[in-house]
């Protein structure tokens, strides 16, 4: 290690010995710690809501349907217990009505999404002759015989 390489690294140590003093301040450790348990609570929260959306995914629309009806149906019945509890939930039984039966109505409908396979082929359903059609070749054939 010549003269000149032992300069360039003493300039080097002394620059960077230089820039200490810019470096930002290290963190409290009580700043530390209120950091790590927010991002534990949060990791919590977003697991909890994932549980539930796995469970929600579970339940069918026809299943919401018949929830809304009985929730409708539950509010006339149980009127009297509390008239205002039992307006919210008609309320909340009508709107789960029509977002889950338009849900039914308007939601995507097979095609590319779900491909039904039989030994590994996809399967397509196709329609036969129409009752109209076959009239029309039974009428056909009955004409080329005479």
């Amino acid at each position: 290690m010549g003269m000149a390489d032992s300069d360039r690294l003493e300039r080097e140590i002394e620059e960077i010995l230089g820039r200490i003093d810019q470096l930002p301040p290290p963190e409290s450790r009580a700043k530390r710690t209120v950091r790590r348990s927010l991002r534990r609570l949060g990791s919590a929260i977003s697991d909890r809501q994932r549980a539930i959306a796995r469970e929600l995914s579970r339940v069918s629309m026809s299943q919401m349907i018949l929830l809304s009806f009985l929730m409708i149906l539950g509010s006339f019945f149980l009127r009297r217990v509390s008239p205002l509890l039992m307006d919210w939930l008609m309320y909340s039984g009508v709107i789960l009505f029509v977002v889950s039966f338009a849900a039914v109505m308007f939601g995507h409908r097979g095609g590319s999404a779900y491909e039904q396979k039989w030994r590994g082929q996809p399967v397509r359903y196709q329609m036969g002759p129409t009752l109209s059609e076959r009239v029309v070749r039974w009428w056909r054939s009955r004409s080329t015989r005479r």
